[in-house]
């Protein structure tokens, strides 16, 4: 028996492109003991495309001081200087991007949120200060106590290290370091080496300060944190808002950008029992469908079992993560429009322009209207209808609606409505 009834979808664009065929990629290598450094390249948990940026502020603004400067350069084509020097820069921020005087060489995105989310911490990564039985301090400030580290996965309380003190990557390989306290970073930090080798993960909302006295080569992945740069840095900084003060730079480079070279595979999918519809309708009306990410990654497209009233009208889909209370967030992390009007097939995939960074066990919103519709109110006929089932089938997600344009939500976790799509995923 079929029941309809209103749900609501956040607006968001669709882009609708024919499958011609999504191949899942079955395997992801295991994890070897002796191969550590294989195990990381192979599966990097840094997002793919947080290396595609050189500055990002995830959720608030980016600062550009007098005598600072963002630009590019290739570590492959050698140290940074002369011809050496580009303009593939990109800075992006959530809000706005206030440049005080500062040399920008590249492109400038404001008000685009990135939509990145803090990377947990691995199980099996190495304790430091090396040696220890538990995550500790690593407090560096002199040349004796500076280390060097192996390609590998690394935790820490906390990072502290101020010139001359230093950290080397020996031998080259990536290296990856989570931090779930503080984080100051000064003296030399991988000198002279390729930043994609290195990255600090910060996974609290702290500060994170990139202090004078040297000089960093990696990335610096705090979407949680704000950040301040007072030296230079060769790669790429990411939090929650950026600040560049004299004495600080940025160097983009782009031979560390992240190509990712796997198809996306398939990820969530539900796609069956029937029994249910639940109606599509114009502003403020969204209708939504929550799920947990099985795989960290970036979201490539997803497809969706809609079958539509008004085959004229175009819908559109937003992805929105989902906060501790259930309920989206309202922080659009991406979306995608129709190329056309009529019904939407689970064998259609809805690309996104822009992949959107996914991590495995976290959730996250589709979310579909059709903005050109007319308003809704009470008793208007509903433009489409997206099917799904009762009883709770899809059990690591649930069916949303909000009928003001996402200013409140209601679950129906309780109800068990779901309704179908699938999610496709190009892994990390």
């Amino acid at each position: 028996m079929t029941r309809s009834f209103v749900t609501s979808v956040r607006g968001t664009s669709f882009i609708l492109i024919a499958l011609a065929s999504v191949a899942c990629a079955p395997t992801e290598e295991e994890g070897s003991a002796a191969a550590t450094q294989a195990a990381v390249i192979a599966a990097d948990p840094v997002p793919c495309a947080a290396w595609a940026d050189t500055v990002v502020a995830n959720t608030s603004s980016v600062s550009i001081g007098a005598a600072t400067r963002v630009d590019s350069y290739r570590s492959s084509q050698g140290a940074y200087g002369g011809s050496n020097v580009g303009s593939a820069a990109i800075i992006q921020a959530a809000t706005t991007i206030t440049n005080n005087g500062g040399v920008i060489r590249g492109t400038q995105k404001p008000r685009s949120p990135a939509g990145f989310a803090v990377v947990p911490v691995p199980a099996g990564a190495t304790n430091l200060p090396l040696g220890a039985s538990s995550p500790g301090s690593l407090n560096i400030s002199s040349a004796a106590q500076s280390i060097t580290l192996a390609p590998g996965n690394y935790v820490a309380t906390n990072v502290n290290v101020s010139a001359p003190g230093s950290i080397t990557v020996s031998p080259p390989g990536p290296v990856r370091i989570w931090v779930t306290g503080s984080l100051n970073l000064g003296g030399n930090v991988n000198l002279n080496g390729v930043p994609k080798n290195l990255a600090f993960l910060a996974t609290g909302s702290g500060w994170v300060n990139l202090n004078s006295g040297g000089a960093f080569y990696g990335l610096i992945y705090a979407p949680k944190s704000g950040v301040a740069v007072n030296e230079p840095v060769f790669g790429t900084v990411i939090g929650s808002s950026v600040t560049l003060n004299s004495g600080g730079a940025v160097h983009f480079d782009d031979s560390s950008s992240c190509t990712a070279t796997n198809p996306p595979q398939l990820d969530q999918s539900f796609t069956n029992p029937g029994g249910l519809d639940d109606g599509l309708y114009g502003k403020p009306v969204l209708m939504g469908q929550s799920y947990t990410a099985g795989i960290s990654g970036n979201l490539q497209g997803v497809s969706l079992d809609v079958t539509a009233r008004d085959v004229n009208l175009v819908a559109r889909i937003q992805i929105e993560a989902i906060g501790s209370n259930g309920l989206p967030t309202n922080v659009v992390l991406g979306e995608a429009r129709a190329a056309k009007g009529g019904d939407l097939s689970l064998n259609t995939v809805i690309p996104f322009s822009t992949p959107i960074p996914q991590v495995a066990g976290q959730k996250y919103a589709i979310i579909v209207d059709y903005p050109e519709a007319p308003p809704f109110v009470d008793g208007i006929q509903n433009t489409a209808s997206w099917n799904g089932a009762g009883e709770n089938a899809y059990a690591a997600g649930t069916l949303l609606s909000s009928f003001d344009n996402g200013a409140n939500w209601k679950s129906y976790e309780s109800d068990g409505f779901d309704v179908h799509f699938q999610t496709y995923v190009t892994p990390n």
